[in-house]
């Protein structure tokens, strides 16, 4: 928690740290550099096309590394990709506003690849290694958060690519030692797995060391997927 004593610049920042970290949306995309200094991240997110499991790192105000599992499934169920990953993240940039922060993410690292995506005989049980990255740009104040990301897979010939757009937005400004509430839209493309843009009204309840994310996905494939996020800080 920020010092009340302390001055307004400190408590500003002070709050936009614990902020940042509380602040971006796991869907389906990797949150895991997210991570103020000596703070551990534990996320899972579970939808029918697509489920991560992530524990992440803090070693330096710019600096955490991550390891997780992912699997992914396209839209008519016949391509199926499993990774799993470890990648460092780094803060290129932070902006201190009046009223927000802004920040620019790069992220990568290697990977192995597993699934029918990769299965020459038939057997799925074919496996490549690889390597992934991306970058991720948000901006947020206590009441609104945009972001946007691209995350790329790269093993053996095959390349897929996730793209976020994604908007949210708080009816109250709470403070960290409350539950905050969060209401929000991500728009979603999945190169390789759907010709279709995935839309995801949400609603987002933090409180300082933990969220829960609930949400319905749509697009031209598929109606109603519901999605399950939960994040915790140690």
């Amino acid at each position: 928690m920020p010092d009340p004593s302390g001055s307004p610049a400190r408590d500003l920042r002070l709050r936009a740290l614990v902020a940042v970290a509380l602040s971006a949306l796991a869907g389906h995309a990797h949150a895991g550099f997210f991570i103020p200094r000596d703070i551990t991240m534990f996320m899972f997110t579970a939808s029918p096309d697509a489920q991560m499991a992530e524990v992440a790192h803090g070693f330096r105000a710019d600096l955490s590394l991550a390891a997780g599992q992912s699997r992914y499934l396209s839209d008519d169920e016949s391509i199926e990709r499993r990774y799993t990953t470890l990648q460092a993240n780094w803060l290129v940039h932070r902006h201190y506003g009046r009223d927000g922060i802004a920040n620019a993410y790069i992220y990568g690292g290697p990977l192995s690849a597993r699934g029918s995506a990769y299965d020459e005989g038939g057997t799925d049980s074919g496996s490549r290694s690889g390597v992934h990255g991306g970058f991720w740009m948000d901006y947020e104040t206590r009441r609104i958060y945009t972001r946007l990301s691209t995350h790329l897979y790269h093993a053996g010939s095959q390349t897929q690519a996730v793209t976020t757009a994604q908007a949210l937005w708080a009816p109250y400004a709470a403070d960290y030692e409350d539950i905050a509430l969060w209401f929000g839209l991500q728009a979603e493309r999945r190169s390789t797995l759907s010709d279709a843009t995935q839309i995801t009204p949400l609603v987002r309840l933090f409180q300082r060391r933990w969220w829960v994310d609930v949400g319905v996905s749509v697009n031209s494939q598929h109606r109603g997927d519901g999605f399950v996020n939960v994040m915790l800080l140690f």
